[in-house]
C-alpha cells in the first residue's frame, strides 16, 4: 500500500492517503462507540478523557519526528546534488589551466556527464540505481584526468584540487543512489496504528455530527501529513520527487563555456 501511495501523483496520492485515513478512522470511531457506550459511566469519563491526550500526543509526537526525519533526509539529497554540480564546474574551470586540446576533450566529457545524470541517471534512480551512461562517463573523465601531468607548481596545485573534486562527485553520487534507497520510516505503520487507537477513544463520546465534522478533519490531516512521510521518503520516486534542474542547467552552461 506505501508504495502504491508513493507512486501516485501528489494529487491523487494526497486525496487517496486523506479519503482511506478518513474512511478508516471513522468506521474504528462509529465501531467502538457502539461497544464502548454499552460500558461507559460517568465516573469513567475523566481517566478515558487522560489516557485520550496521553495516546494523541504520542502519535503526534511519532507524526512529528516522522515527518522531521523525511525532511532532513531530503535537503541531505538536495545538498549532495548541489555539491556534485560544484565539484564538476571546479573541475570544468580548472581544465583551462591545462593544454587546451587535452582539456577540451575532458570538458566534453564532463558536459556529457552532466546531461546524462539530469536525462539518463534520474530516471535509473526512479528505480533505485545509478544510471549505466552516467557510470560510463564517470570512469571516463576520470581516468583522463589521472593521466594529466602537471607540467609546473600551478598545475601541481591545480591537480590536487581537481583529485579532491573528483572524491566529492564520486562520494555524492553514492548519496544520491542512499536517498533513492531509503524508505519510509520504519515506524509509519505504529504512527497509523496509533491514529486508529486514538480514533478508538473517539468512540466515548456519542456521534453528533459537529463532533463527526470535526474528526473528518483530523483524520484528514493526519493523512495529508502521512502522504508527505510516504512521498518525501523517495526523493526520485512519485509525486513529490526532485528534478534534475540543477544539473541540467549545469549542462546547458557549460556547454555554452565550452563553444
Amino acid at each position: 500500500m506505501i508504495e502504491f501511495l508513493g507512486s501516485l501523483s501528489t494529487l491523487w496520492g494526497a486525496f487517496t492517503t486523506m479519503v482511506l485515513t478518513t474512511l478508516s478512522g471513522l468506521l474504528v470511531y462509529l465501531i467502538s462507540h457502539q461497544f464502548i457506550s454499552k460500558y461507559m459511566r460517568d465516573d469513567l469519563k475523566d481517566a478515558v478523557a487522560s489516557l485520550f491526550r496521553v495516546v494523541s500526543i504520542l502519535v503526534s509526537l511519532m507524526l512529528s519526528l516522522a515527518f522531521s526525519e523525511v525532511i532532513i533526509e531530503m535537503q541531505a539529497v538536495e545538498k549532495s546534488i548541489e555539491r556534485e554540480a560544484v565539484a564538476i564546474s571546479d573541475i570544468f574551470i580548472a581544465l583551462q589551466h591545462y593544454d587546451e586540446k587535452v582539456a577540451a576533450e575532458i570538458r566534453s566529457i564532463l558536459v556529457d556527464y552532466a546531461y546524462a545524470v539530469s536525462d539518463d541517471e534520474w530516471p535509473a534512480l526512479a528505480n533505485d540505481h545509478l544510471g549505466q551512461r552516467a557510470n560510463v562517463l564517470k570512469q571516463k573523465f576520470t581516468d583522463a584526468l589521472l593521466k594529466l601531468n602537471p607540467a609546473n607548481r600551478a598545475q601541481e596545485q591545480i591537480w590536487s584540487s581537481v583529485l579532491a573534486d573528483v572524491d566529492v562527485v564520486s562520494d555524492n553520487r553514492l548519496k544520491r543512489l542512499d536517498g533513492a534507497l531509503s524508505k519510509p520510516p520504519v515506524y509509519i505503520n505504529v504512527v497509523f496504528f496509533g491514529f486508529l487507537i486514538t480514533m478508538v477513544f473517539f468512540g466515548t463520546y456519542r456521534p453528533e455530527p459537529v463532533l463527526i465534522a470535526l474528526s473528518s478533519l483530523y483524520t484528514l490531516f493526519v493523512g495529508l501529513v502521512l502522504y508527505l512521510i510516504i512521498a518525501l521518503s523517495d526523493p526520485f520516486h512519485g509525486g513529490m520527487a526532485l528534478e534534475p534542474n540543477t544539473f541540467r542547467l549545469l549542462a546547458e552552461t557549460l556547454a555554452i563555456e565550452l563553444q
